[in-house]
């Protein structure tokens, strides 16, 4: 049983995970900017949601 496996372009695939790590530290930023400027109510409210999401 001889199984061809597929080609991969590792080019290709390191650019993609390039990507993926500049989206990830985008997104951290502007998650770190809402905390910091959202009012602790607001914050509190979204983290609770979130929890009740996980928890529940």
């Amino acid at each position: 049983m001889n199984k061809r496996l597929p080609k991969i372009d590792l080019e290709e695939l390191k650019k993609a995970k390039e990507e993926n790590f500049r989206e990830r530290l985008e997104f951290l930023d502007r998650y770190a900017s809402w905390i910091k400027n959202a009012n602790n109510s607001k914050w509190s409210h979204s983290k609770r949601a979130l929890i009740n999401t996980k928890t529940g």
